[in-house]
Order: C-alpha cells, then sequence, then structure tokens
C-alpha cells in the first residue's frame, strides 16, 4: 500500500462524521492473494471493527496479517478478526450477519446473492469481473508486449483486473507473436500456479476450437501462456491460465458498441494510445484505467467496480 494514497484515504475518512459503526463482515475471495488489505484499509481509516471471513482456499493471509497488526497497534486487537469457516453453514453465520452493520463480499455472484437474501443489513458487491487492452494506431508490438504479459499473468489471470482481450488497431499477428515471446519470458520469473483438471480442459478445448478455425495461435506450455488472434471483433472471456485473444479493429470508436453487452462487468482497460476511449468505457463500467503493465497495481484510493472505498463501509 503506497503511502501516499494511504494518507489520502486516512485525510478523506476524517472529514467524515464520527459516529458509532457496527461491525462489517468482509468475506473474502480465494482467486487472489493479500486481498484482505485492500477493504482493510479504509475500515481502520473509519475506526470499523471488521470481521475478515477467509476463503478455505487461503485461509492464512487475513489471520497472520490481522495477528501482526495487533501485535503492532495492542489498541486494534479487539476491533479486528479473521476466521474462516465454510461459507453458507448457518448455525455459524446467522449470529454473524444479524451482529454485522455491513457486509462486503467478494466472489462468485451465486454466494453474493445467497449472503444478500440472508442478510439484515446491506451487502456491498465486488462480483466477478475481467478486464481487457485497447492499443491505438502507431502502438508498436515489443513496446507494450512486456506490460500486457504482466497483465495477463499477474495471479494466473484470476483477478478482475486480469486482462483477457486485447483490441489493437494495428497487425493483430504481429502483436500476438511479441505477446506469446513475452509471456514466455515471464513465465520463467512467474511459473504458473496449481490449476484444476477443469481448467485445463476448458483452455485446450479454446485452443482446438481456434486451430479448427484457421486462426493464428501462439501456444506456449500448458499455464504459461496462449495467445489467438482472433477474427472475430466480438469479446469472450478467456478460460483462464494466460489465454488471452487479439482482436483487430480498424476504427476503435467502434469498440464501445461490441463491449456494450459486457457492460457492469468490465473491470479494467489497459490503454495505449487510446485515452479518447475512456469516457465511453467508463460508461460501461469499467472503472480503473492504466498503461499496459499498470493495470493490476491500483492503489488505495481505487474505486473498485465504481464504488468508493469509503463509501463501501460508511
Amino acid at each position: 500500500v503506497r503511502h501516499d494514497a494511504a494518507q489520502r484515504i486516512f485525510e478523506e475518512a476524517t472529514s467524515r462524521p464520527r459516529r458509532p459503526r457496527k461491525p462489517a463482515l468482509i468475506v473474502l475471495a480465494g482467486n487472489i492473494p493479500a486481498l484482505a488489505v485492500q477493504p482493510l484499509l479504509p475500515a481502520l481509516a473509519l475506526r470499523r471493527p471488521v470481521l475478515l471471513k477467509s476463503p478455505s482456499a487461503e485461509p492464512y493471509f487475513a489471520a497472520t496479517f490481522v495477528s501482526a497488526l495487533a501485535r503492532r497497534l495492542p489498541a486494534l486487537g479487539d476491533s479486528l478478526a479473521a476466521l474462516c469457516w465454510k461459507g453458507g453453514e448457518e448455525g455459524i453465520e446467522g449470529p454473524v450477519l444479524a451482529a454485522a452493520g455491513r457486509i462486503l463480499a467478494y466472489g462468485e455472484q451465486e454466494s453474493i446473492d445467497d449472503l444478500r437474501r440472508r442478510a439484515p443489513c446491506p451487502v456491498v458487491s465486488y462480483g466477478p469481473r475481467f478486464s481487457l487492452a485497447v492499443l491505438g494506431p502507431g502502438t508498436r508490438p515489443d513496446a507494450v508486449a512486456e506490460g500486457l504479459a504482466r497483465d495477463i499473468a499477474l495471479f494466473d489471470q484470476r483477478g478482475c483486473l486480469s486482462v483477457h482481450a486485447v483490441y489493437t488497431a494495428g497487425d493483430p499477428r504481429d502483436l500476438g507473436e511479441a505477446l506469446a515471446q513475452a509471456l514466455a519470458r515471464r513465465a520463467l520469473s512467474w511459473p504458473p500456479g496449481t490449476r484444476g483438471v477443469e481448467e485445463e480442459a476448458a483452455l485446450r478445448q479454446e485452443l482446438e476450437a481456434a486451430h479448427l478455425r484457421g486462426l493464428p495461435v501462439f501456444e506456449l506450455p500448458m499455464g504459461e501462456g496462449a495467445v489467438i488472434v482472433e477474427e472475430d471483433t466480438r469479446l469472450r472471456p478467456s478460460p483462464g491460465l494466460r489465454l488471452v485473444r487479439i482482436h483487430h479493429l480498424k476504427r476503435l470508436e467502434d469498440l464501445p458498441p461490441l463491449l456494450s453487452p459486457w457492460r457492469d462487468q468490465l473491470q479494467g482497460a489497459a490503454l495505449a494510445a487510446a485515452a479518447s476511449l475512456q469516457s465511453p468505457l467508463a460508461a460501461l463500467g469499467v472503472s480503473r484505467f492504466a498503461a499496459p503493465g499498470e493495470l493490476q497495481s491500483p492503489d488505495a484510493t481505487w474505486h473498485n467496480g465504481g464504488i468508493d472505498p469509503l463509501d463501501a463501509l460508511d
């Protein structure tokens, strides 16, 4: 967490009315590590007690982080806790939901909807989203390939700011070749993590379908990445495992209508020579814009899903 961004959060929080707040329940997802830090900072700034529910897939970070905070600042010990239990257990969650004054829920939409049905307090939803990149005329593939590879490979493409598709006004095949090489280099320092049989099967199905259609495919070893140069301009989310599709679009101003079916499911856009698209993409729900390579590094003031981090907990 960068100091300047954290300072802005605390300064804004101190300008808000001081009032007692019931504890917040923050239900974390297991797709990316250290997710607890993002909502915990504004909660501390607002002096709101917090119970973090860790996912079974990653039960350690939140508890360890909260414990370290309490050792450093003992006064926080009674206001922060991190636990792990199986989601949906009424015997455990009934009293917890009844005591909460606000719930922040990350994860699959089905689980969030179930929480909203059972919770007597407001539920702030951070459901599944994904991101894309847009490269305007004159963008050299070698100038953006490394950054795009970072935005694709970080968290094994499981985060909401992970790039699933790239739209380019330039030569898509040249970009595909450069991006595949960059993904191969990235895999040397960031080897792919664990993956399930279903993930591998979905990736293999996508690659075989692309080969059958005669599309250019740049394929790396399983999990290290793959690039499909698409003929179809319609957006499709990647099945993961660092697979990305490249779409050629002569007129980038035609992109927003193509993305309209995905309104409010898009999270971020890595832009190069495409600043004019920021406003129309924001109207579709895109909440973060950055240069290629910087998309997955938001600061503490980022409005995840368009939601002010302080408003979410106030």
